[in-house]
Parts: structure tokens; sequence; C-alpha cells
């Protein structure tokens, strides 16, 4: 995990020019992960995946 953590510290780093550039993207990070974290937690709790035929 630490590894992972440092590649990608290392990618913002690359893409970013200004600290505004640093905020956009982390912003962008948590909003995604937030979203994958809700859909699974939806699916979870329906006991079936997002357009599944199940539901």
């Amino acid at each position: 995990m630490q590894d992972f953590k440092q590649e990608l510290a290392r990618e913002v780093a690359k893409e970013c020019k200004t600290v505004n550039d640093v905020h956009n993207m982390l912003k962008e990070l948590f909003k995604g992960t937030l979203q994958e974290i809700l859909e699974a937690e939806m699916e979870e709790h329906l006991g079936y995946e997002k357009h599944s035929i199940a539901g």
C-alpha cells in the first residue's frame, strides 16, 4: 500500500504545476473514491450489482 501511495504522489507531482492544480486533482480523486465506496455499499445493501437482471 505504501508503494501505491508513493507512486500516486509522484504522479500528482508530475501532473500539477500549482497548488490549485494539486487541490483540484485531489478533489477529483476523493470524489471518485467516495463514489466507488457508495456504489459498493449500495450493491451490498441491495444484494445485487447495478443494472443486474436480479434486481
